[in-house]
């Protein structure tokens, strides 16, 4: 018996669906349809006498694990398959056991942003140690728990090559207490704290073998050592295991993904079979040969050939800019192209491997009127005023939540200095106890810090009061009003802060969807799923320009793709190229191309204003590894004077280079919309404020041109300047008398 998905499935992929005991590998190269594969294999589980309660399907990101949810449901109706990230697994697990270990089952989950805070507040005890060190820190506790090394094991680790070594484990110890006594994990304890349950008690690892018969792993070359141990752990009950991966595309090693879990999976499990899925289903053929040539210079990996039948030998080109300026307004005259020949903007990405590459992109789309969202950057639960009222549900739901009771113990300002709050910390730090267990209590401190502090210890009995009595939309609605930041945000005369207030308003509104899709869970339940999003999760289908990290992306699809940014020291980094190690910043360049289905730009830029001042680069060695030709050349006017911008057709015989500029929407102004009609120019000029429907009131510090190819400078309160091209941004601007 098998659904409608499996009567679509090739011969590999049948291959692996239709064997279900012991230990299996999938090789699946990108766009190959790992996805299909996994979920079709869980339907026909099912289907021949599995109970959906015996399944378990594991991935890295909250969409993806939805999306897979929706495939099954879609085959077989809804189900008890148990779909989920592995964080959000061993948080589920914790939650019901991990009293047995010395934690509260409320426990809170610290974010990186939390974990900063807490290694700064450190370091303010150790004025010796150089608090500039403060990332090197954290990544290191990140590195320790990562191996399972308590902070005495992890310098004995790294003491003979680390000269802050001691420091380190200072550090670290120190942040461990922290945790401990604020009854809370970071990302690294949700996995580190579920092996020491395991293991410590083995009444609940069989617990979980007996439910999960059969364990599977979507995108396994991203897990670490502690993932898949737990997975190893939990498929030791029945043996069956099936993996899905692609070594190509391990580029997480910097957060501890391991590469050898997917090498020598072949090793840990005895008479494991190894399936290779190589046809893909979303490349045209020009893109697969340039990935090819790309990541067959790696060494770490297992061999295969993706191929493809969407022939398209001229579906990627290449642009050599004078300058990044020069580069980011080739990409916005080229997406204005496309758009005009039929493409929507939801449909193109534009892929950088550093954030702090986008600030042009931005800038030249606002002038192109060009809609836009940045990914792998500042996300929506990451704003201030968001982790600030979220501060507050985090201390009713747990409070010995240290760090979330100091964030907002001033905030809104309620008179408290700094003197108040370091005699509270001092004396919660004396007595082994929790801020808030001091706070409530008064003692150790003097009379008059206790007086101070009474209006903030009101405010936190009621909203610890009430998180238990209501439900989660009306909790989150009464903490932001009791806390006073509604009030406070409301009253403000600063622009910024009405803005801040809407994007509290949109809290509640996702406390509220969150409600009525799960209307069984409650308000903590919302905020492990807050702790657990990822970039990829915020993204929708609304329709805008992705900018984005090739990390951002991972997983998605585009029908066009921009790689910028392609130099020497940037991509690949100076640090991979000091190092040696670059086959980690050969496969993110892999991902990078696999995210295109139908058109690749591959562009570098001869020079770049960085650090203060302009910088040369050389051209990347990836470009060169594309092409696997001799590349044609043809030599024409970028706009900055005659310059030799090779504009090339990758995989192309020289004699088509012609033909090739013809049809290359580089080679060809963007087409501009004519929203001039009716416009009076002359009145856009200096000092006039006018307002944005998007960025508010703003006022013009500088014009130049004239008439339609007039362009305006508008400085925005919080915002800083933009430029805008009149003749397409009038239409959102309204002058103010």
């Amino acid at each position: 018996m098998m659904s409608t998905m499996n009567i679509q499935l090739n011969p590999q992929q049948k291959q692996a669906v239709m064997d279900t005991e012991g230990a299996i590998l999938v090789i699946a190269g990108a766009g190959s349809g790992k996805t299909r594969v996994l979920t079709e294999r869980i339907c026909h589980l099912i289907e021949i006498g599995v109970s959906p309660y015996n399944i378990l399907a594991l991935t890295f990101t909250n969409k993806a694990a939805n999306e897979m949810k929706e495939r099954i449901e879609k085959a077989l109706g809804p189900s008890q398959v148990w779909t989920s990230t592995f964080h959000s697994l061993c948080a589920r697990i914790l939650r019901i056991d991990i009293d047995r270990i010395g934690y509260n089952k409320d426990f809170s989950i610290y974010t990186e942003q939390e974990s900063d805070r807490i290694v700064k507040r450190l370091l303010l005890d150790m004025p010796y140690i150089d608090a500039k060190k403060k990332p090197e820190f954290l990544w290191h506790i990140s590195h320790a728990k990562t191996l399972a090394l308590s902070p005495e094991d992890y310098y004995e680790e790294i003491r003979r090559d680390e000269n802050d070594a001691d420091d380190i484990r200072k550090i670290y110890a120190g942040y461990e207490n922290e945790l401990k006594r604020s009854n809370s994990l970071d990302y690294d304890d949700l996995l580190l704290k579920t092996v020491r349950l395991f293991e410590e008690c083995p009444d609940v690892l069989a617990k979980y073998q007996r439910r999960f018969l059969y364990v599977h792993v979507d995108e396994f070359q991203d897990t670490n050592r502690l993932q898949y141990k737990i997975m190893k752990m939990i498929a030791q009950g029945s043996g069956n295991v099936f993996a899905v991966g692609d070594e190509d595309q391990s580029i997480y090693s910097w957060r501890g993904a391991d590469i050898r879990n997917i090498l020598d999976f072949e090793k840990d499990f005895k008479d494991a079979k190894v399936y290779k899925l190589e046809q893909n289903y979303r490349s045209t053929t020009s893109i697969l040969n340039a990935a090819n040539r790309v990541i067959k210079n790696n060494t770490a990996r297992k061999d295969k050939t993706l191929w493809s039948d969407i022939n398209d030998a001229s579906s990627i080109e290449y642009y050599e800019a004078y300058s990044d300026r020069d580069e980011a307004e080739q990409v916005a005259k080229t997406i204005g192209r496309l758009v005009g020949l039929g493409s929507s903007y939801r449909d193109i990405a534009v892929l950088v491997r550093a954030n702090s590459l986008t600030r042009l992109f931005e800038e030249e789309f606002n002038l192109h009127g060009i809609p836009y969202k940045v990914f792998g950057g500042f996300r929506f639960f990451e704003r201030k005023e968001i982790k600030d009222a979220l501060a507050y549900v985090r201390l009713a739901i747990n409070p010995l939540d240290s760090d979330s009771l100091l964030r907002i113990i001033n905030y809104p300002r309620r008179g408290l200095g700094d003197t108040t709050v370091r005699e509270l910390i001092a004396a919660a730090a004396r007595q082994a106890r929790s801020v808030y267990s001091v706070l409530e209590s008064g003692e150790g401190l003097s009379p008059s810090t206790a007086r101070k502090l009474e209006p903030f210890r009101s405010i936190a009995r009621d909203i610890i009061a009430a998180c238990s009595t209501m439900k989660p939309t009306e909790f989150v609605q009464f903490a932001i009003r009791r806390s006073g930041i509604e009030d406070f945000l409301a009253s403000s005369a600063d622009a910024e802060d009405a803005s801040r207030l809407e994007n509290v308003q949109e809290l509640v509104n996702a406390v509220s969807e969150f409600e009525k899709a799960n209307p069984t869970l409650g308000i903590s339940d919302f905020m492990q799923s807050v702790a657990l999003v990822s970039d990829s999760d915020e993204m929708d289908d609304e329709n805008y320009v992705t900018i984005a990290t090739v990390h951002a992306v991972k997983g998605l699809e585009f029908d066009a793709v921009f790689i910028v940014g392609l130099e020497e020291g940037i991509f690949p980094t100076q640090r991979a190229i000091t190092s040696g190690d670059i086959e980690e910043e050969r496969r993110l360049m892999y991902v990078a191309i696999m995210r295109a289905k139908r058109k690749l730009f591959i562009v570098n830029s001869r020079s770049r204003y960085r650090f203060g001042k302009t910088e040369y680069y050389p051209k990347s060695r990836f470009v060169g590894e594309m092409t696997g030709v001799k590349q044609a050349m043809r030599y024409t006017n970028s706009g900055y004077g005659a310059q030799n911008d090779d504009r090339i057709k990758l995989g192309m015989s020289a004699g088509g280079a012609a033909s090739v500029m013809k049809r290359n929407p580089f080679a060809a102004s963007a087409q501009k919309k004519d929203n001039s009609e009716g416009v009076d120019f002359d009145k856009y000029v200096k000092n006039t404020v006018v307002e944005h429907n998007k960025f508010g009131i703003g006022m013009i510090v500088e014009t130049s041109g004239d008439g339609e190819d007039k362009i305006a400078s508008i400085a925005f309160k919080g915002l800083g300047v933009k430029r805008f091209a009149l003749a397409i941004a009038a239409q959102y601007l309204k002058i103010i008398e």
